[in-house]
């Protein structure tokens, strides 16, 4: 509340009245009275009101028309009317009146203390330098190069471009993406997503919300404001903010100034981005744009908490407890089960390396002993070799030396040649000598002989 308006419910205020003059002056009584008179009796009322309380007008005429039309009626019957057609109480009941605090179900950043160099760079339509980007270049290149999250609180948000860029990071790369719009803006938003032909793995990391603003009270009802902020945050460390929309028409024909903030400066706008998400409504996308939701089975979307434990994930002193900012718990919970996850894999892992390693060493320090028949079988080939030396002689061991050097290189037996062919078959260097198969009586050893070959010159 401002000032002049926590003056008005101090007790101790007397008769002190702040003027327009003065630079704290914000809220007046008599202009909440001819704002009524105007919401209920219309603009004749509101004239009355103002001459009465010696006022000067206020409101604009376009204000003079918008304003009756955000004007709505306070719903007795919603507002926690008892059963049984009792009247509505003016006392708190949180049974009825609390709501569930909607929780960052695709995660948060991790950003929390250092978010690097604060800078600021400023950037118009048109551009002032020759090699300055387009507001709609910077956008887009802040969205092509997001890595962690993307936030985006937007009044009107119409751009195909940018919407698909978005798209495209929450498809492809898997980057959690929060979008708040104003209630009034909603309807021209499923409008362009009704002619993206949009399916469900494209949007399931994509969350759309829309909040109204902040409003003025009257006994009879609420005129309701509108969302008028506009800013784009990226990865926690880089915020586009100003007058720049997501249209077509924001980007060619209007004139618009873009602040492009880094480090420390991005704090305030990621408070301000839970603060907005948390008194938010949900857009359904698989409803508005008729498509199959995957998650109807109740797999594959994180199930929202109570308000209880929603509360404690945007509570600052449950945040200074786990070390985190408000409204990242529910991420920090995540990693540790992932990280606790990882540990116990780790755990079966070096058990089953123990049990292969315990094996292994029981393979290598265990005598092995070789089984008797092995035994046998060397002590018959050592006999079978004594008697084949002492069978043969010295002269056909000698032989059998020559035969085992020749054996694989000893060529085939031919057959008688010519004359001219006898010449050149002496020449080529040939013992002339070949081997016959001998078996000896009374062991079955073979062994080679010697046979002399000798060529016959035909008459010529």
């Amino acid at each position: 509340m401002a000032d002049s308006q926590l003056i008005c419910l101090d007790d101790t205020h007397v008769n002190e009245k702040v003027t327009e003059a003065q630079a704290r002056f914000y809220y007046s009584e008599e202009q909440r009275r001819a704002l009524q008179g105007l919401v209920a009796n219309g603009e004749k009322d509101y004239r009355e009101q103002l001459q009465k309380g010696q006022l000067r007008d206020f409101l604009s005429s376009r204000e003079l028309r918008a304003l009756p039309d955000c004007w709505r009626r306070y719903d007795a019957h919603l507002e926690g009317g008892g059963a049984g057609g009792e009247g509505v109480s003016l006392a708190y009941w949180p049974e009825c009146s609390d709501t569930e605090v909607p929780p960052l179900d695709l995660g948060w950043t991790d950003k929390n203390f250092y978010r690097g160099i604060s800078r600021v760079s400023l950037f118009t339509h048109p551009k002032k330098e020759e090699n300055a980007p387009h507001l709609k270049q910077v956008i887009r290149e802040m969205i092509q190069r997001a890595q962690r999250i993307i936030a985006v609180v937007m009044d009107l948000f119409t751009d195909r471009d940018i919407f698909q860029d978005i798209v495209d990071a929450a498809y492809k790369r898997r980057i959690p993406v929060y979008i708040i719009l104003d209630e009034e803006g909603v309807k021209f938003f499923l409008e362009m997503c009704k002619c993206m032909n949009l399916n469900s793995f494209q949007i399931q990391n994509i969350r759309v919300r829309f909040v109204t603003g902040v409003g003025f009270y009257m006994p009879s009802g609420k005129i309701k404001g509108t969302l008028a902020s506009r800013f784009l945050m990226v990865d926690g460390e880089q915020v586009a903010t100003g007058s720049y929309s997501f249209t077509w028409s924001s980007s060619h024909i209007d004139r618009n100034i873009l602040l492009l903030l880094t480090g420390q400066n991005v704090e305030m706008f990621d408070i301000e981005f839970r603060e907005l998400y948390a008194i938010s409504e949900e857009v359904n996308l698989y409803k508005e744009l008729n498509i199959a939701s995957p998650f109807h089975s109740g797999a594959g979307i994180s199930e929202f908490r109570s308000s209880t434990v929603s509360r404690k994930m945007i509570n600052p002193k449950y945040g200074l407890v786990t070390g985190a900012a408000p409204g990242e718990m529910f991420w920090a919970s995540r990693q540790r089960q992932e990280a606790q996850g990882k540990l116990e894999k780790n755990e079966e892992e070096s058990e089953s390396k123990k049990r292969l390693n315990q094996f292994l060493n029981d393979l290598i320090t265990v005598e092995q002993v070789l089984p008797e028949i092995l035994e046998s079988i060397r002590d018959t080939k050592k006999d079978e070799e004594a008697g084949s030396s002492v069978a043969n002689g010295e002269a056909n061991s000698k032989q059998g030396k020559r035969f085992g050097s020749e054996f694989f290189s000893r060529k085939a037996k031919r057959p008688p040649v010519m004359n001219t062919e006898a010449n050149s078959f002496a020449s080529e260097g040939i013992s002339g000598e070949e081997f016959e198969i001998v078996k000896t009586t009374g062991e079955d050893l073979i062994s080679f002989s010697p046979v002399s070959i000798r060529s016959t010159l035909l008459p010529s």
